[in-house]
């Protein structure tokens, strides 16, 4: 769904960029990205970080055009989808998002998931891939602040 869309459906609201909002944003998603690389943490732990270094990228995305997705149940897929038309990201890397997003849920709510090493480093790896984007995506647009 494009930003259009997702602005009339009110899934997405404009609001201004704050001052050095960015910048903290990228130590956010730096510290997750740090923290999910860690050998010693569990599988589960690892993966949640790596989601949450993703997830990071997806509102820095959004900030950096000046939106913010509404604060309401659904609003981490709205995040992610938006990485299509905010970062140019392609859907099948979105669609392996959700489905971290929902391995997390799992864990989070249900208990229900069993997260491997195997699957913990791929979304490590994802995570990095994205974070490298991500940083030269502002860097060429020089949205800092």
């Amino acid at each position: 769904m494009s930003l259009e869309e997702l602005l009339f459906r009110d899934e997405i609201a404009r609001e201004a960029l704050g001052a050095g909002e960015i910048d903290r944003l990228l130590a956010t998603v730096d510290r997750r990205l740090e923290d999910a690389s860690l050998a010693s943490l569990h599988p589960e732990t690892r993966l949640e970080q790596a989601y949450h270094a993703i997830l990071g990228c997806a509102v820095i995305g959004l900030r950096a055009h000046g939106l913010r997705a509404v604060d309401r149940p659904g609003h981490h897929v709205v995040a992610l989808e938006s990485l299509a038309d905010t970062v140019g990201v392609k859907p099948d890397r979105i669609d392996y998002f959700q489905t971290l997003r929902d391995l997390r849920n799992k864990d989070i709510y249900t208990g229900s998931s069993h997260v491997s090493d195997t699957q913990a480093l791929e979304a490590v790896e994802e995570a990095r891939r994205l974070v490298a984007e991500i940083k030269d995506w502002l860097r060429k647009r020089k949205t800092r602040s």
